[in-house]
């Protein structure tokens, strides 16, 4: 039986796609081929419904320990070998389901600026759901997304996510990427991970590929047909080849960029994080200033 030694688990819309396939790209690594299971986050109460997650949000391609061993039977000999699901940063009780299987994991966690994240989080569900994007709607503090009791704003909040992986795993266990990292340097963020999990530090993915990009559509017909489970599916057996690096290319060709957050409306959004930004800063251990 073969089982991941490392995970990536979120943050949403913090770079954890192109972290994967930079990841997939290595050649001492090998990566689930279905990006985000959700094995550890998926359960159902007695009466059915699921102990986290909504169904408008998620979902779950991976339901049972049988299936998630699948994933990995074909796995040659690596020296890393993992998956990424970034539902389970937020997700209450995933850190004890991954602790209880997998006790000396490696787990790999990328975070961004709660605002940024919340927003771009947003306009992916819009995508997803063929609506279109209303700026003067959007763009103000009453919008649904900016509410602090919204889903987006909600798990933009990292410090308890992350102290509930902290009683489980010890630190050493834990590397935090920022998404300003990823941006500023992606070959100096990617090989840290790479040296983290103890592969070839030197090895230099392609960046050049667009992996996962926000934005709004030109055309929602073109979008929903280039994320479709349909064509999906039809490609997952080349995964990753060309045809899936076509797909993005056209994808990324379709999308337009999104109306930056007014200053005043970031500024306005982010007080609500402060506090969870200064103690997410205590536990990874690095400085969020910027982020305030």
């Amino acid at each position: 039986m073969t089982l991941p030694n490392f995970i990536v688990i979120g943050a949403a819309k913090a770079g954890t796609t192109a972290l994967y396939w930079y990841l997939a790209e290595h050649p001492a690594v090998f990566m689930s081929p279905v990006k985000e299971t959700n094995y550890f986050a998926y359960g159902r109460h007695a009466d059915g419904r699921l102990l986290y997650g909504d169904p408008e949000h998620h979902a779950f391609p991976v339901q049972t320990l049988r299936e998630y061993e699948q994933l990995f039977a074909a796995a040659p000999p690596a020296r890393a070998i993992g998956e990424a699901s970034p539902i389970y940063l937020e997700c209450p009780q995933a850190a004890q389901r991954i602790g209880a299987l997998l006790p000396a994991a490696r787990l790999v966690c990328a975070l961004r600026h709660p605002v940024e994240r919340a927003y771009s989080d947003y306009l992916m569900f819009l995508r997803s759901q063929g609506r279109p994007f209303d700026p003067a709607a959007e763009l103000s503090p009453a919008a649904a997304w900016a509410r602090p009791d919204s889903h987006w704003m909600r798990i933009s909040c990292y410090a308890e996510s992350l102290e509930r992986y902290l009683d489980v795993f010890p630190r050493t266990q834990l590397h935090v990427m920022l998404f300003d990292d990823l941006k500023r340097d992606a070959v100096q963020a990617v090989q840290a991970v790479y040296q983290f999990l103890e592969v070839d530090p030197e090895f230099v993915p392609d960046l050049e590929t667009p992996h996962n990009i926000g934005g709004i559509p030109a055309s929602r017909v073109l979008e929903r047909f280039l994320t479709s489970k349909s064509l999906r599916a039809a490609v997952q057996p080349w995964v990753p080849t060309r045809a899936v690096n076509w797909v993005r290319r056209v994808r990324t060709w379709n999308l337009r960029a999104a109306p930056s957050l007014p200053a005043a409306l970031r500024s306005e959004l982010t007080q609500h994080f402060r506090d969870d930004i200064i103690r997410t800063s205590e536990l990874i251990g690095r400085g969020l200033e910027h982020w305030l």
